[in-house]
C-alpha cells in the first residue's frame, strides 16, 4: 500500500529505483525529479498532439545505441531531431531528453534500456511511441531480472501504446553501406531496423552517408606497430560477445591477421554467470581463436571451457601482457562489461 502511493508521487518506478542502493540527494530524488517526469510527460503529449512530434522508441539486448545514431542521421536530414545521449541512467535520460525538444522538433528517438522489472513500465508511463523498435534479445541484467523469458516480456512491453512495431525479426539485412570502421554483419539488422522506421516515417531515400559509428563498438583501429585493434569495450553480454568474436574472425581473415581476443567479465548475468562464460570458451574454441587474455572471476570459467587462456588479477597486469604483442601479424579484439573499464585500456595501448 505505501509502494503504491508513493509511485502516485514518484511515477511507476520500480522498487530498485525508488530505494537505489546509493543514497540519492534526498532534494532532487524526492521532489525535483518527480516533478520534472511530470512536466516532461506532458509535455510530449502537448508535442506529439499539436505539433505532431513522431516519438521512436527502441529496446533490445544489443545494438540499441547503434540503431538510434543510425536513424537519428537519416531523420536529421528531414527535420530537426533529438535522440538520448549515451551513458546515463534511463529513468534520468528519457525526461530529459523529452524536454530538449522544442514545437519545432519533428522526431524524437528514445532509447529504452532495462534493468530491473518494471523499467518499461516506466517507460511507457512516460512516452507513447509511434514506433517501437526491438533490436534482438538475449541475457542481459538477468542478476535482476532473472532469466530470458523476463527479460523478453519486459522488453516487449515497449509495444504498449505503440502504432507501430518494428522487431528484429521482421527485418531482413541487406548489404547496406557502413562505415568502413565499423566491423561486423550484425550491424546490418541495426541499418535494416533504421530503414525501416525511416520507410514508415515516409523518408524519401534513407541513407547513411551521415553516420557516425558510435564510440567502443567495433571500432576497427589501426596500430602505430602495424597492427589492428578493435574497440568493442561499451557493454558485453552472451549475444554481443558471440558476434563481435564473429566479425573477429572475418575481419582477421580479411586483413591477414592473427586473431586475439581480450576478455573481461560480462557482468549481472545472476544465475548464468557460469554457463554463459562456459558458452563463450566454446565458441573460442570453435573459432580456432589461439590467443586468450581475460579479467575477471567468471572468465576463468571461459578460459577453462576453452582449453587455454591468460587469467590476469589486474588491468595493468592484462596491460603490460597486451603491450608485448603490438605488433603487425596481430588483430587484436577487447571487449567487456563496461564496469570494468576496458575503454581505459585501449587508451593506453592506442
Amino acid at each position: 500500500m505505501l509502494l503504491s502511493l508513493i509511485r502516485l508521487w514518484l511515477g511507476p518506478l520500480p522498487k530498485q529505483e525508488i530505494f537505489p542502493d546509493t543514497k540519492p540527494n534526498p532534494l532532487n530524488h524526492w521532489f525535483f525529479h518527480p516533478i520534472k517526469r511530470r512536466v516532461a510527460k506532458y509535455y510530449l503529449w502537448l508535442l506529439q498532439n499539436l505539433f505532431g512530434l513522431k516519438v521512436i522508441a527502441i529496446t533490445g539486448s544489443v545494438g540499441k545505441t547503434t540503431t538510434k545514431d543510425m536513424l537519428a542521421s537519416i531523420l536529421a536530414s528531414q527535420g530537426p531531431t533529438v535522440a538520448t545521449t549515451a551513458n546515463i541512467t534511463p529513468t534520468y535520460n528519457i525526461p530529459t531528453t523529452i524536454l530538449r525538444c522544442s514545437p519545432l522538433t519533428k522526431y524524437l528517438i528514445l532509447e529504452m534500456g532495462i534493468e530491473y522489472i518494471g523499467d518499461m513500465t516506466f517507460y511507457t508511463w512516460l512516452a507513447h511511441p509511434d514506433i517501437a523498435i526491438i533490436t534482438p534479445i538475449n541475457l542481459t541484467h538477468t542478476l535482476f531480472l532473472n532469466d530470458l523469458e523476463t527479460v523478453t516480456s519486459e522488453k516487449y512491453k515497449i509495444a504498449k501504446n505503440a502504432k507501430h512495431v518494428i522487431t528484429y525479426k521482421d527485418v531482413k539485412p541487406e548489404t547496406i553501406k557502413l562505415s568502413d570502421t565499423l566491423i561486423g554483419s550484425h550491424f546490418q539488422i541495426n541499418a535494416a531496423l533504421a530503414f525501416s522506421a525511416a520507410k514508415i516515417l515516409n523518408v524519401p531515400h534513407p541513407n547513411l552517408d551521415n553516420f557516425v559509428p558510435p564510440e567502443h563498438r567495433m571500432n576497427l583501429i589501426k596500430l602505430p606497430s602495424g597492427g589492428y585493434l578493435i574497440d568493442d569495450t561499451y557493454n558485453a553480454n552472451p549475444l554481443a560477445t558471440t558476434e563481435a568474436l564473429k566479425a573477429l574472425i572475418e575481419t582477421s581473415k580479411r586483413l591477414k591477421k592473427t586473431p586475439v581476443f581480450v576478455f573481461g567479465q560480462m557482468n549481472e548475468l545472476g544465475q548464468y554467470e557460469k554457463s554463459a562464460h562456459e558458452e563463450i570458451g566454446l565458441k573460442i574454441k570453435s573459432l580456432n581463436i589461439k590467443h586468450l587474455y581475460c579479467l575477471g572471476p567468471a572468465t576463468k570459467h571461459t578460459i577453462k571451457s576453452a582449453g587455454f587462456g591468460e587469467y590476469f588479477e589486474t588491468q595493468e597486469e592484462l596491460y603490460q601482457a597486451v603491450y608485448k604483442i603490438l605488433d603487425t601479424k596481430y588483430l587484436i579484439l577487447i571487449k567487456a562489461s563496461r564496469g570494468w573499464h576496458f575503454e581505459d585500456l585501449v587508451e593506453k595501448l592506442v
